[in-house]
């Protein structure tokens, strides 16, 4: 792969990490651009892609980047082929699917109900209003390819295979999803040269309202009383709406333990009605946008839980009566589940461990003490001097005579006063050497104390106990976050356990998955992959002949499917691993508590030792300094002694 694209404009993007991979190519974040990602084709593209790709680019406007993540720009490779194209980049958003499911609500929007699924398919109704605002035909629609973001706004993703008109030319989408697609269409057999209207796309904008209204369910899934299954795609060509009020005959009903329709209000369920059976005209995008909105004003929150909204038709709690009656789990908050062990007066027990760095203070000199002043120098120096300075006295007149007589005695006279000066001064000397040792032995002793002082080992041990204090400390005060964690991760295993149980009745040979043959089926089942719970294998298997678009197919398929499913949480079992995790957690806190109090204690010993060392050090330094200061004036004193009357 080429570091670096060139845009239409010549505008440079090299790719960095890699975000996702789909059918069609490798989405990569822009090196440099936090807000652009790249995606790059897999196959090469046909002529009439790139001019669709480039006349898409000419379409941009800011309402438009508001819904869709639409085409920036477009890319060439280093051959000068056009090979994918530039989006903005969506932080925080997540395909819509997953607020279809109470555990990936639960763990995406924690703080969300069913007024947001009311909300997120309002907005969602809104984006569709905008995008056939400007003539285009979304074509292409399913609950992957649409993001949803925590404050409920909607994103449409892959726009590439969006419906564009240029003049009297389509630009057609020539792919689709079952489950989306209005009975005119799959009665066709083919999105081939198909041209999709606003109207085909409202199909897909109820089907999609519908689930977030339902909790994934879809209108043309459910039970037929004959036990003859009713296969979805079948369903919706013959317009077996499960849920319908109006029609006689009826083949589909709703599956157990769904909302009533009827718990919707009336305008609405007409919508649903018109959307869904023998209507030429289906409802727009601006009428479920007001009935939306109605009904978002008609929500009546639970006094059970904060998350429990519900239509007001509906009289009672739907959830809670689901809960009671069948066990069933549709918006998961912990009040089903084992409360957090007694984790309180946590801030209370840390607040008795205060870790206070140890500052031991510099050693401060001193002011001169002016009161101190160098002895007298002793009576036998003075004498010692007067004697060598008449000595050499002597000794220059009694030579200076001699070379009178001989010049020869100049040299020997000289040297004799050399001798007698060197002898003189030895124990001058020795007196001024003794006093220099003795100022440098207390200079010696002052620089010791002050090394020792600056150095205490035991500072660092305070700084190491204090720093495994905090760590526990750390521990200790993250204990309800841990048990947080604990049980959000034994619910997730609960529910994926129940979840994988569910798909795997759904065994490949038996169930119809769209543009997948049978001998692709038999591929991937002598593969080991038997049932919609074994798809999964595709993260980490490859098989022959099973590309990206056919594994994103399955995975499809596998969601579909799933949408169906209903958790039932074996409580007991539940609670009883959380009760396990919060007797481990007491334990912890327990040890905790006895290994805080026991360091502090060292730290505290090891403190007061500190500060000991230091005041002892602090007072021989303090006594040094006078000493030091003696010493001085005494060399000072016997120096300038030497040097006067020299």
């Amino acid at each position: 792969m080429p570091e670096t694209y060139i845009g239409l404009k010549n505008t440079n993007y090299s790719p960095s990490s890699k975000i996702g991979q789909g059918g069609e190519g490798t989405v990569f974040e822009v090196m440099g651009s936090a807000n652009l990602v790249l995606k790059i084709y897999s196959d090469p593209l046909v002529d009439e892609k790139i001019e669709k790709l480039i006349f898409m680019t000419s379409l941009l406007t800011d309402e438009l980047q508001k819904f869709a993540a639409w085409p920036l720009d477009v890319v060439k490779d280093n051959k000068g082929n056009v090979c994918g194209l530039v989006m903005k980049k969506l932080e925080g958003y997540v395909p819509l699917h997953n607020l279809f499911s109470p555990m990936d609500r639960k763990k995406l929007f924690p703080d969300k109900g069913y007024n947001f699924l009311v909300h997120v398919a309002r907005n969602l109704a809104t984006a569709f209003f905008k995008i056939h605002e400007m003539g285009i035909v979304v074509g292409d629609v399913n609950e992957a390819n649409i993001l949803v973001n925590s404050t409920g706004m909607v994103s449409l993703i892959d726009c590439d295979s969006f419906q564009i008109k240029n003049g009297n030319r389509y630009y057609f989408c020539e792919v689709g999803i079952p489950r989306y697609t209005p009975p005119e269409l799959l009665e066709r057999g083919s999105f081939t040269n198909v041209i999709r209207t606003t109207n085909t796309d409202n199909f897909s904008l109820s089907t999609l309202i519908f689930q977030l209204l339902f909790l994934g369910r879809a209108p043309f899934t459910g039970i037929n009383p004959n036990k003859q299954e009713i296969d979805e795609e079948t369903a919706i060509k013959t317009r077996e709406f499960a849920y319908s009020l109006q029609r006689t005959n009826k083949k589909l009903f709703p599956a157990k333990n769904s909302l009533e329709f009827t718990s919707l209000p009336a305008e609405l369920i007409g919508l649903f009605h018109k959307s869904f059976e023998d209507y030429p005209i289906r409802p727009v995008a601006s009428q479920w946008i007001n009935e939306l909105q109605t009904l978002s004003k008609e929500l009546v929150q639970c006094g059970k839980s904060k998350i429990h909204f519900f239509p007001k038709k509906a009289g009672i709690c739907p959830w809670c009566r689901f809960k009671s009656e069948s066990n069933i789990m549709y918006f998961l908050d912990d009040s089903y589940l084992k409360a957090a062990p007694q984790l309180d007066n946590i801030d209370l027990f840390i607040q008795g461990f205060r870790l206070e760095p140890l500052v031991i203070k510099k050693l401060q000199e001193s002011p001169v003490n002016t009161h101190l002043h160098a002895n007298s120098i002793d009576e036998k120096f003075k004498k010692l001097k007067r004697t060598k300075k008449f000595i050499i006295s002597i000794l220059i007149v009694v030579f200076t005579l001699m070379t009178l007589i001989s010049l020869g005695f100049l040299f020997v006279g000289v040297f004799a006063i050399l001798v007698a000066n060197k002898l003189s001064q030895k124990k001058l000397k020795e007196e001024l050497n003794r006093r220099q040792f003795a100022y440098d032995s207390l200079n010696h002793s002052k620089q010791s104390v002050i090394s020792q002082h600056n150095s205490l080992s035991q500072q660092k041990n305070y700084a190491q106990i204090s720093n495994k204090i905090a760590g526990l400390i750390e521990n200790f005060k993250d204990l309800p976050n841990e048990f947080a964690w604990t049980k959000k991760k034994t619910e997730e295993k609960h529910y994926q356990q129940k979840y994988n149980q569910y798909l795997q009745q759904f065994d490949i040979r038996n169930h119809t998955i769209p543009s997948f043959g049978a001998a692709k089926k038999l591929t991937i089942y002598n593969s080991g992959i038997c049932n919609a719970a074994d798809i999964n294998k595709l993260r980490s298997i490859k098989i022959a002949g099973i590309g990206p678009k056919n594994i994103q197919i399955l995975f499809d398929w596998q969601r579909h499917v799933g949408a169906g499913f209903v958790y039932t949480p074996d409580l007991n079992l539940l609670n009883s691993e959380i009760n396990i995790a919060s007797d481990a957690l007491k334990n912890k806190r327990q040890k905790l508590e006895a290994q805080i109090k026991t360091e502090y204690n060292i730290l505290l010993a090891t403190k007061a030792n500190v500060l000991s060392s230091a005041s002892t050090f602090e007072q021989q330094y303090q006594s040094l300094l006078p000493q030091i200061q003696q010493a001085e004036l005494e060399l000072e004193a016997f120096k300038q002694f030497l040097k006067k009357g020299k």
